[in-house]
């Protein structure tokens, strides 16, 4: 039923306007992860999980031993792909942390790779 839900979200996005907007990290992406994601993958030593910070640019494209969590261009080769939309007990974020990612969250995330994840700083912190 997710899937059916995200295909539904996919279709009205590119329905609803063929010259879509390009996902930006700061307005679209960094949101979402920092809603739901930095809880265990953030900046916090202390809580973080899997040794995987998904705030920082050099350990999002880091090449693992599961490889890529992002893999610019290619959603189905990047590991977060594979676990926002997984149905087992390997999907993230959990559900027990009741951080549930909405199926528009996912298809931003997924299109922002497909996009080519282009990584940008807010605009206050460039010079």
């Amino acid at each position: 039923m997710r899937f059916v839900g995200f295909l539904a979200t996919i279709l009205s996005l590119l329905a609803s306007n063929t010259n879509a907007q390009k996902v930006s990290f700061t307005r679209d992406v960094l949101p979402i992860l920092s809603d739901r994601c930095f809880k265990c993958h953030g900046p916090d030593s202390q809580t973080r999980k899997a040794n995987l910070r998904l705030d920082d640019k050099s350990s999002i494209f880091a090449q693992r031993e599961s490889g890529a969590v992002v893999v610019a261009g290619a959603p189905a080769d990047s590991i977060l792909v594979h676990r926002i939309t997984a149905t087992d007990d390997t999907t993230m974020p959990p559900h027990d942390s009741n951080l549930q990612l909405s199926d528009k969250d996912i298809a931003t995330l997924r299109r922002w790779i497909a996009e080519g994840a282009e990584w940008t700083t807010h605009w206050a912190f460039t010079t």
